[in-house]
């Protein structure tokens, strides 16, 4: 077989991490993953030594794509509050569009936490990156540019609530709780 490209090995772990997020890791079934990405199980080992090495690749993936989209919308102009409206904002409008996928880090916490450090590590250090973009989204506006400790509880509550919007769409959760939980969190900002 010719060697993978790239872009071919990137299209393979967005098939891989599909099946993850979907399915967890103990309900992924390596033809679930065959049939995902298109190839067979011989050339994924070519890419990956095992099944739980695409998991944490497929959990490494999920970040940098969803974190650089974050990133986008908490760097954008406007007030700390307008930023994290076009955050919840997106998440809400997943859900709308039938997207009840959640968020795979939280449910990789779910289904991997306890059971494999490396995962709950590579969870653990994703949640601390959030937590850190949230902050520095935070400090546009006053209060929280002049005052860290303000900064650092808003920011918590805040990565706790998008947190929260995520598993309450993983959890098929009505529309109008996702709105009112988002919408309280941003009024509170």
């Amino acid at each position: 077989m010719a060697r993978l490209r790239e872009f071919e090995i990137g299209e393979a772990l967005d098939g891989v991490m599909g099946v993850f997020w979907r399915q967890g890791y103990d309900g992924a079934s390596m033809q679930d993953i065959e049939a995902a990405t298109g190839l067979n199980k011989q050339s994924l080992y070519r890419i990956f030594p095992d099944k739980r090495a695409m998991y944490l690749a497929a959990l490494e993936r999920f970040e940098a794509i969803e974190f650089e989209k974050a990133e986008d919308v908490l760097t954008a102009p406007g007030t700390a509050q307008a930023r994290f409206e076009a955050l919840f904002g997106g998440v809400i409008a997943q859900a709308a569009q039938g997207d009840r996928r959640g968020c795979f880090l939280c449910n990789a916490a779910a289904d991997q936490g306890q059971e494999d450090e490396e995962a709950t590590a590579i969870v653990s250090a994703s949640m601390g990156r959030l937590e850190k973009m949230f902050r520095k989204a935070l400090t546009i506006s006053a209060p929280y540019n002049r005052d860290r400790k303000a900064c650092e509880e808003r920011a918590a509550a805040l990565l706790s609530t998008y947190l929260g919007l995520r598993i309450l769409t993983k959890a098929d959760a009505p529309l109008r709780v996702i709105k009112a939980a988002a919408s309280a969190a941003i009024k509170a900002i």
